[in-house]
């Protein structure tokens, strides 16, 4: 029933509608694929430049997290400003506390404690470590705007909507002339075989499928095919032959990225393809008019030559021009027709082109000024590009088994394999530099691969970190002890200033040796020192990890203990263990310690040299009790309490 009552259609619906369907569906799934395309690359780039930012940032700013330097923080953060998308980045210690921040935020965000809520921007978070070494310094927090994405994705759907609309107009326009070329001359023909079967033409028939226009003149045509056979078949051959070349041509014309025209002599515009109607309808220029196209692009000395370049009829090519008002960028060349001196005019946007060229080069030099060296390694690992720091520290080399690494870094299948699966790896090693030196080093691993996830190359980050172990050193060097390796005055006045300002309880011990000056006097200096690395020992072994022990000078000791519920067995358990025998290169030295307590309480005022002082004077007052004991800073007072 179906068929039947389609088959009795008319052909200018038949015609018409398929037509029509057909090319706004096309047109419409095609837009949509490229807009998600579009959207999926953008969002693609923009998450990888914020990596590679992130990725430089954390880097830069290791020194300045370490030495606390604010100000080299600000300048490693205003230097990531260039990105318009950057809304902020913030850099936080370890603990939490912010170090540093820059903010760039549009009206409708707001930060909330370490985050960002925007009630309409989009926008992507990506976080960082910063280490030095295998220590971890802080994060950096950077919020990317996905704002112009939206506005091009939104842009792209606009456009798509628009050149579907004005595509599914054309479309229907050209099914209805499509029917009045073919429909009206089919019912002429049905007329003329009419007259022929009048006047005798006589010939074997054939079947009739369809009760439409076509069904008429099949049933007129059969009495004149059976004469006119052979020459139909030829007649048919050809027209085969011309429809499938015209076919061809239209659908490779139709599927075009670049805009095609056809300019016929005095600027008459004789056909356009779809390219060429979608790019023109979103400048708001008329595709029949040239004159308007030549007017809206910049600059007019090459507008000027494409005008005089089809008028002459004559070839040009790689010319490039943009649009005053929204700065797309096209590339337009002319070629001239043999037929009647027509000319074609072709024009492609490559406005995304030339921003993907700038970020590409935006790309190469960031990873050329990259201070880590960088290799980029083939699949056989060969080096396909080294930057700058590369060739510094190591010299050119062509593939990875030319550099000198330890035997297990060597990429054996076991490696390769681990590799591919984990998509990352890292490891500390040493390797020689160009100069002939050991360089100790941090060597990381990513792989790279394309759409269909298959590996096609990898990423060699070394970072030299003898800058970072000399800074370590002298770090150690400038906050310990030499003799003990215990921490010295100045880190442990920082340490307590730091609990104090956390809102802890903090008891101070100050531990004075008893009978040390006779252990020196009658064995010697040096098993005296040996004595001071045991008393550091024991010092150690009696108290808890998150306590701390420093040597002050000599023979006195600092002990700071946190958020102590009672300090008393703490005080008896170092009296303990410091009265215990010591045995040294056969000597046996007697030691005993008188220790002074002040109870630094969270919110009590106080500095760093009077909490000490009181802490003095409360074991000058255990000594003067009879040694080997302790004595309690009384707070307001300068008495202390012996037990």
């Amino acid at each position: 029933m179906n068929r039947r009552w389609i088959n009795s259609l008319p052909l200018r619906v038949k015609l018409i509608m398929p037509i029509w369907l057909l090319l706004t569906l096309g047109i419409a799934v095609v837009g949509l694929a490229v807009t998600h395309i579009v959207s999926k690359n953008l969002d693609q780039s923009l998450l990888s430049r914020t990596e590679i930012m992130a990725n430089g940032a954390a880097s830069n700013l290791t020194a300045a997290l370490a030495f606390e330097d604010r100000a080299t923080g600000r300048e490693q953060l205003a230097a990531l400003s260039y990105d318009p998308d950057l809304m902020a980045a913030r850099v936080t210690r370890v603990d939490g506390s912010e170090f540093v921040n820059l903010m760039r935020l549009p009206d409708d965000c707001f930060t909330m404690g370490a985050g960002i809520i925007c009630s309409k921007t989009p926008f992507t978070k990506v976080s960082r470590s910063i280490s030095l070494g295998t220590d971890v310094l802080g994060h950096i927090d950077l919020f990317m705007s996905r704002s112009a994405i939206v506005n091009e994705r939104n842009r792209l759907i606009l456009f798509l909507a628009l050149g579907t609309v004005l595509l599914s107009l054309f479309s229907w326009m050209f099914a209805q002339l499509l029917h009045r070329i073919v429909s009206y001359p089919l019912a002429s023909l049905h007329r003329s075989m009419s007259n022929m079967i009048r006047l005798g033409i006589h010939g074997h028939t054939i079947p009739i499928y369809h009760n439409d226009e076509l069904g008429r003149l099949t049933d007129c045509f059969n009495d004149l095919v059976s004469s006119l056979e052979a020459r139909d078949k030829q007649l048919n051959a050809t027209f085969k032959q011309l429809e499938e070349k015209n076919s061809y041509i239209n659908q490779v014309l139709d599927t075009m990225d670049q805009g095609v025209m056809v300019i016929a002599p005095g600027d008459l515009v004789t056909y356009y393809n779809p390219a060429a109607a979608a790019h023109l309808a979103q400048l708001g220029c008329d595709p029949n008019d040239l004159g308007q196209l030549l007017q809206i692009l910049e600059p007019s000395s090459v507008m000027h030559q494409v005008s005089h370049a089809i008028d002459a009829h004559q070839p040009l090519t790689g010319l490039e021009l943009h649009h005053r008002h929204t700065n797309r960028l096209f590339r337009v060349s002319t070629h001239p027709m043999a037929t009647a001196k027509h000319s074609l005019l072709q024009f492609e946007d490559i406005t995304q082109q030339h921003v993907a060229e700038q970020r590409r080069k935006m790309a190469e030099y960031i990873f050329d000024q990259s201070k880590d060296a960088t290799l980029v390694l083939s699949r056989t690992l060969v080096i396909e590009a080294q930057n700058a720091a590369c060739i510094r520290l190591f010299g050119q080399h062509r593939h990875w088994s030319e550099l000198s690494v330890d035997q297990h870094l060597r990429f054996g299948r076991p490696e390769v394999k681990a590799l591919l699966s984990n998509g990352s790896h890292q490891w500390q090693t040493h390797m020689l530099s160009a100069l002939g030196t050991s360089l100790p080093c941090q060597i990381s691993v990513r792989t790279l691969t394309n759409r269909q996830g298959k590996t096609e190359a990898f990423v060699v980050s070394i970072i030299d970190q003898s800058a970072a172990m000399e800074i370590k050193r002298l770090n150690h060097l400038a906050n310990h002890d030499p003799l003990t390796g215990l921490a010295n005055r100045v880190r442990a006045q920082k340490q307590l200033l730091r609990s104090h300002d956390m809102g802890w309880d903090v008891h101070v011990l100050f531990v004075d040796l008893d009978g040390f000056k006779m252990v020196n006097d009658q064995f010697g200096h040096r098993v005296g020192d040996e004595l001071l690395k045991v008393v550091a020992r024991r010092l150690l072994a009696s108290v808890a990890q998150s306590d701390m022990v420093a040597r002050l000078s000599g023979d006195e000791f600092l002990l700071i203990i946190n958020n102590a519920a009672e300090i008393e067995p703490v005080a008896e358990r170092v009296l303990h263990k410091l009265s215990q025998s010591i045995i040294i290169d056969g000597a046996r030295p007697q030691i005993s310690a008188s220790i002074g307590i002040r109870h630094w309480r969270a919110g009590e005022s106080g500095t760093f040299n009077a909490i000490i002082e009181q802490a003095d004077k409360a074991m000058y007052a255990a000594k003067e009790a009879g040694k080997n004991r302790y004595a309690m800073a009384i707070e307001g007072s300068q008495e202390s309490s012996v037990s």
